[in-house]
């Protein structure tokens, strides 16, 4: 994944020489203190500066250096609501102290206070325009936001000041990534590279985008340079491993070896990510009882770092279904937007949903977007936040106006991601939840269910970390796991039962064993004409963003048909929960 830059993500005040300040009775005072306290808070001193800067204040009460430089110091030791309430202070003597916003701006961030900071950094600005710091900062609080273009204008108004400052660059690089416009994420990762050539997460960066792309070897290299300059990144070992196949055991593995066994002496999410990679390691080399050995406890770590009840999904599971009643289907047989654009590839993680995507991408016709948001986005817009209830409870409520508007809503988003094909993939596995608001809101749409043998799916999901934050929390324990998997066969049924013939059901298996005639039926289901080019899937240049990155850059492989055979023993709580 892509990393987040660590340091100076929200870059604290600068120590400057500061100037005199007259106090009370017209004369200077505590100049050579002052001076002192600073050259100690630089040096990393930060008891003894402050104690000089008390000393100061109990001499002068509202000396304003005193007061910002003793509140900054303040949040530098995690003493953020003293850090406010000194920098606060200090501001009622000096108003008009764009520096001492700024830093109150900061602040405001650590203490999740975003709006508040937000001020903080429009009132620096207000005062001082070209200070581009605080365009940064406020980049930060609006990326934060999730407002994204205002994000990037802030960015760049920062590099416009300062052409230099390689962190805001950064910055637009992991925006454009994560707005998939790989090109201009790939030209900010550069310009910071030439900038600051040993930015390791910067060339860790690159390596996804890369690896995204299908450029494996440009993509080791970024990673190979990151490690260079960070040999001990857990992070950017586990993104290695992704692309590459062991064949023995080489110096990648025996360093991954040698951080893992240090234990208390790296963070838990480091053992986590080196877990995952070593377990992908060792099964490379068929050396699957110690893959194993590593996979569980990589899964017992990320496990135990979060809350979660597998009722909570046994409940969401059970309201769907009643809300999705044969009676709520006779009554809105006539609902929602008519448009054919959409195809929704859905099913479990790991299930085949990215090889169905890759082969329909490569057809003409067809845009691959990937993995969407937009549709859970389209429904927490009307059933979030408002008087009506929460979804699934809010759906019988809601007008035919309304149902054709959230259509219509989908389209204009997904039509962002292409305007000139005729259909536009959206293959978030878990709209599965999601189908009787589909045939609701989207009734012409073509839905896609992938399906794979039970246990070789919940493996798969097992040996791979899903990275984004709260997420598949059922995926880390292998009861929690299989009793999911239930849930989710059971709700498939169901839809298949209410819904006849609404979605077409492709087996990853068959897909291996016969892709020709699987690739026939597919398209034909989609109404597509029949286009050879979508058997050299693996050659279509597209953007790749799931754990099956490196699978879908190859030919069709049968390497992971009843892999999980190799693991039956120790699958045998995950087996049990399926089967009996």
């Amino acid at each position: 994944m892509a990393k987040k830059i660590k340091k100076n993500k929200h870059k604290s005040g600068r120590l400057e020489k500061t100037k005199k300040t007259q106090g009370p009775q017209g004369q200077y005072f505590h100049k050579n203190t002052l001076q002192q306290a600073m050259a100690l808070h630089r040096s990393g001193h930060l008891q003894e500066a402050e104690v000089l800067y008390r000393q100061i204040l109990q001499a002068e009460p509202e000396h304003f250096d005193a007061l910002h430089l003793l509140g900054l110091l303040a949040h530098q030791v995690g003493k953020n609501e003293i850090g406010v309430e000194l920098i606060g202070k200090a501001l009622t003597f000096k108003p008009d102290c764009a520096e001492a916003h700024n830093n109150l701006g900061l602040i405001l961030i650590d203490q999740g206070k975003l709006n508040e900071a937000f001020a903080s950094f429009r009132k620096a600005l207000s005062l001082q325009p070209d200070f581009a710091m605080a365009h940064y900062n406020l980049g930060n609080v609006l990326q934060d936001q999730g407002k994204l273009g205002e994000a990037i204008s802030s960015y760049r108004q920062a590099v416009n000041l300062k052409p230099d400052f390689a962190d805001a660059y950064y910055n637009l690089g992991l925006i454009f990534n994560n707005q998939g416009k790989l090109d201009e994420a790939i030209a900010n990762y550069r310009q910071v590279l030439i900038l600051q050539p040993d930015f390791a997460e910067a060339h860790n960066n690159l390596g996804v985008i890369f690896s995204k792309l299908g450029n494996m070897s440009d993509a080791i290299a970024c990673y190979r340079k990151a490690l260079s300059l960070r040999p001990n990144s857990a992070g950017i070992y586990k993104n290695l491993s992704t692309i590459i196949k062991y064949s023995e055991v080489d110096r990648d593995i025996q360093a991954m070896e040698n951080l893992y066994n240090k234990k208390g002496d790296i963070p838990e999410a480091d053992r986590i990510d080196l877990g995952f990679a070593l377990g992908k390691a060792f099964e490379d080399l068929k050396d699957y009882s110690k893959a194993f050995d590593f996979i569980l406890e990589a899964n017992r770590l990320k496990r135990e770092s979060y809350e979660y009840s597998i009722q909570e999904d046994q409940d969401l599971f059970a309201r769907i279904k009643q809300i999705f009643s044969p009676d709520f289907f006779a009554a809105h047989h006539d609902t929602g937007s008519q448009d054919r654009t959409p195809i929704f590839i859905l099913g479990m993680p790991r299930s085949g949903t990215t090889l169905v995507e890759q082969i329909l991408a490569s057809h003409p016709l067809v845009f691959g977007a990937g993995e969407l948001a937009i549709l859970e986005n389209v429904i927490n817009s009307i059933c979030t936040g408002r008087a009506i209830a929460q979804f699934p409870e809010c759906m019988p409520a809601l007008g035919m106006e309304t149902l054709e508007r959230m259509g219509s809503d989908y389209i204009s988003k997904v039509r962002e991601h292409s305007s000139a094909t005729e259909h536009i993939t959206d293959k978030m596995p878990d709209n599965f939840l999601r189908v009787g608001l589909i045939e609701t809101i989207l009734p012409a749409a073509k839905v896609i269910h992938c399906m794979r043998h039970p246990m070789d799916n919940c493996l798969s999901i097992f040996k791979n970390d899903f990275s984004k934050k709260g997420s598949n929390k059922y995926a880390y324990n292998m009861v929690e796991l299989g009793r999911y998997y239930n849930l989710y066969q059971d709700l498939m049924a169901y839809w298949e039962k209410v819904l006849p013939g609404f979605m077409y059901t492709i087996r990853y298996e068959e897909i291996v064993s016969d892709l020709q005639n699987q690739t026939k039926e597919l398209l034909d289901f989609c109404g597509l004409p029949w286009d050879k080019t979508c058997l050299a899937f693996y050659k279509t240049e597209r953007r790749v963003s799931t754990a099956s990155l490196a699978q879908v850059r190859q030919p069709i492989y049968k390497d992971s048909i009843e892999l999980w055979k190799r693991y039956e023993r120790q699958l045998e709580p995950l087996r049990k929960e399926i089967y009996e």
